[in-house]
């Protein structure tokens, strides 16, 4: 067979793959055929496109991770992403923008530019990370913008909020919270008074420590 023929058949298997999108068992076939590696771009591409969608319509209408301060191991670790100066990659945002670039270039690769499944595997890391910068840079941006409204977190003291990762008990840690701060619907770093709390665990605010950090008790009401 000709060079021209194969290069052909390769042409042909892309536009297949784009028409057959709606019909899932001939794309599908597509997939399976290019190999597992296709597969995977696959649910990258989609998954990490539509969960990515939700996410930044959450935080675009309701805070989301735009007000998220990211506490690993307590006070060891704590990359504040409520600081305007901050660049943070570790935010679900982030994540879903690498799952979703990497699937979408792993399959532009492999089927457009019919790359090999290593210098396709490169390609799609590289620019997942690429995205995954650029969509930590933006967010970072829009919490500059934010910035200009100053909140009070001794506002939260009294309301109630659902913690969002789970807390350690006294003195062993801290985990995070959802709770209203000056109107505004914010995820900070919380500590218990007493034994350790679950996530989605309904808590009551009932004090701020200097480092910003929000006392929590379980909620009983």
């Amino acid at each position: 067979m000709c060079p021209h023929s194969t290069h052909g058949n390769r042409g042909h298997r892309s536009m297949n793959l784009l028409k057959n999108i709606f019909d899932w068992s001939a794309f599908w076939g597509d997939l399976n055929e290019a190999g597992i590696d296709a597969v995977f771009y696959f649910f990258f591409a989609f998954m990490g496109t539509f969960l990515f969608l939700i996410k930044l319509a959450l935080s675009i209408f309701f805070g989301g991770d735009a007000d998220v301060d990211l506490g690993l191991d307590g006070a060891d670790l704590d990359a504040d992403f409520d600081a305007s100066e901050s660049f943070n990659l570790l935010s679900i945002q982030s994540f879903l923008a690498f799952f979703m670039g990497t699937g979408w270039m792993g399959l532009i690769a492999r089927f457009d530019w019919e790359l090999s499944r290593i210098a396709t595997g490169i390609a799609a890391a590289l620019f997942g990370f690429g995205l995954m910068s650029l969509s930590a840079w933006l967010m970072m941006m829009m919490k500059k913008l934010e910035q200009t409204s100053e909140y009070d977190l001794k506002t939260a003291i009294g309301h109630t909020g659902r913690v969002y990762m789970n807390i350690p008990e006294k003195g062993q840690g801290a985990g995070q919270v959802e709770v209203s701060v000056s109107g505004r619907k914010k995820i900070l770093n919380a500590i218990s008074d007493g034994p350790a709390v679950a996530s989605f665990t309904s808590v009551k605010v009932i004090d701020v420590r200097d480092d910003e950090t929000l006392i929590i008790s379980v909620n009983q009401d």
